[in-house]
């Protein structure tokens, strides 16, 4: 398995308490192949202002001069904002960038906004927004997906019926959008009552149901504090469920954009 990548990272672009150099250095130093620069692209957010998505860029642009010890990708972390495939991200700014990440968050209507009471109907609609993400050309990867552990109701991986979860793997694989396994996945299972030992088990089960269906996968810290390439829990899910090295993305066959 080769995974040695990081691409989920923010910054103090957005809510990071690291600047992009910073990253980056890490990134040399502990020898990963590549990071993402993800930072959120929410409503209202620093990066949706023109001059500050120019600086950010920019940012990362330098980054990457005189050294190429690590690939650094221009990316964002837009989130889902309905379950009709409505996201956060300018379409103008996206073109810009190299690496989208798409989550489920505050502002993501009929799942982690506005919950269904209902189990059942939250998790048809968990699965109705990631459907929906993968038809959004722009959409590289979905970013922690299943984070619905702290939610009422709570929504743990085996929860979700078999028949819902290979329909959307079958859509991800078809539409090449990547599985974020991100090492803090156990964050969002905090108030789910399960030990985390079982949130392991439950999303390696998941994992490899998603791998069986042709799906991609990535690991990232989703560094905010605990340091770039921060994946052991990442990289021992992707080893217990076998994904096999083809199915990891490779960062050298994503074409970078220097505009």
């Amino acid at each position: 398995m080769s995974a040695n990548h990081d691409l989920h990272t923010h910054t103090t672009f957005s809510d990071g308490a690291h600047s992009v150099a910073l990253h980056v250095l890490e990134a040399r130093a502990f020898e990963l192949d590549a990071i993402a620069i993800t930072d959120h692209y929410t409503p209202g957010s620093a990066l949706a202002d023109d001059a500050t998505f120019d600086r950010y860029l920019a940012e990362i642009g330098a980054a990457r001069q005189g050294q190429d010890d690590v690939i650094v990708l221009k990316g964002a972390e837009t989130q889902a904002m309905d379950t009709r495939g409505t996201v956060s991200l300018d379409a103008r700014h996206a073109a810009r960038l190299e690496w989208v990440l798409c989550d489920l968050g505050g502002a993501s209507e009929g799942t982690l906004r506005n919950t269904p009471d209902h189990r059942n109907a939250y998790m048809e609609n968990v699965i109705r927004t990631y459907l929906s993400l993968c038809d959004i050309p722009y959409i590289n990867a979905i970013a922690h997906p299943f984070n619905t552990g702290n939610t009422t109701p709570c929504a743990r991986p085996e929860d979700y019926p078999e028949v819902l979860l290979r329909e959307l793997a079958s859509k991800m694989a078809a539409t090449d959008t990547v599985f974020d396994v991100m090492n803090d996945t156990v964050y969002w299972f905090t108030n789910s009552g399960l030990q985390p030992c079982q949130v392991t088990a439950q999303y390696v089960e998941l994992v490899k149901l998603f791998a069986a269906e042709g799906v991609r996968f990535q690991v990232s810290s989703d560094d905010h504090r605990s340091g770039v390439g921060n994946t052991r829990w990442s990289l021992l899910v992707l080893e217990r469920a076998g994904v096999p090295v083809g199915q990891i993305v490779d960062p050298r066959s994503i074409m970078p954009i220097e505009a």
